[in-house]
């Protein structure tokens, strides 16, 4: 178990509100949709064809119960890395995702690969309609790290609504390889310490408090970053990091270049990341 009982007189949801609120991330970076309506940045998260989003994709395809009959609603869906091999196995996808850029390297994709099965929802979750935009219900419901949501609870009610099946979140359930990075350089970058975000602990006990027993696995994966040279590692933490200056960029620099590792050619950076999957049956729930 990854969180405390629920009995606590805690509000889960006002914690996650909270940590959101207060996350160094989301502030700086205005919030997960707009940090990904970059045609940049969405492109580079158009391929998952190595290491660490490689077996992301593998995981989270792998832990939902899909069948040929399947229809499947994708939260916060991306570049649609996991709505598309979904689409493959399934009978039909609702992706649903609020930034343009991600939309259209999603919708390219499709209409490259001849998917004629997916529905794509230009839409935050908690501004979708429920009735109009979706098709429900949904045997499957899921959010892959994409829970940008200030009001947990509501969103996980909106997901129960119209699903007759399983409702799945994957979430870190530790930090993240960059807020690993962020919290180490982050104060000296900016002048301010670095506050993460909100784990998979405040999820699971958010769940336990409306009733809700969800099944929970963690998977405890080494994220690599490689690159090239030492240049190529600035530049893929640069925009992350908002590093905007020379002195900044020399920080980075500095910071990369004693803990980079040689390694076949080129340098890798190593963190231990734990990600939880958070799986439950909202018929079979109570309290909701």
């Amino acid at each position: 178990m990854i969180g405390s009982s629920g009995h606590d007189g805690i509000d889960w949801n006002e914690v996650w509100r909270s940590r959101m609120e207060t996350s160094t991330a989301l502030k700086r970076n205005r919030g997960c949709s707009d940090f990904w309506d970059n045609r940049e940045r969405a492109k580079k998260r158009a391929t998952p064809s190595a290491g660490d989003d490689c077996e992301r994709v593998r995981w989270v395809t792998s832990s939902l119960p899909v069948t040929p009959g399947s229809r499947v609603l994708d939260i916060g869906a991306g570049t649609g890395a996991i709505a598309i091999p979904l689409a493959l196995r399934a009978a039909a996808v609702t992706a649903v995702e609020p930034a343009q850029a991600m939309r259209d390297v999603m919708e390219r994709a499709v209409r490259e690969a001849g998917i004629d099965n997916i529905t794509v929802v230009g839409r935050h979750w908690e501004e979708t309609d429920l009735q109009r935009d979706l098709d429900a219900p949904y045997d499957i419901v899921f959010a892959s790290f994409s829970l940008g949501m200030p009001n947990l609870k509501e969103a996980i009610e909106r997901m129960n609504e119209v699903c007759s099946g399983t409702v799945a979140v994957f979430h870190f359930a530790g930090l993240p390889y960059w807020e690993q990075i962020m919290l180490e350089i982050w104060p000296r970058l900016h002048g301010v310490p670095y506050f993460p975000g909100p784990k998979a602990d405040v999820i699971f006990n958010l769940l336990y408090r409306m009733g809700i027993y969800p099944n929970v696995s963690v998977s405890s994966d080494e994220h690599r970053l490689i690159v090239p040279d030492l240049d190529a590692g600035v530049d893929a933490l640069r925009g992350r990091l908002l590093v905007g200056t020379p002195e900044q960029e020399d920080i980075l620099r500095e910071y990369l270049a004693a803990r980079l590792v040689r390694e076949d050619g080129g340098l890798v950076l190593r963190h231990r990341v734990h990600r939880a999957c958070i799986r439950w049956e909202p018929h079979r729930s109570g309290g909701v």
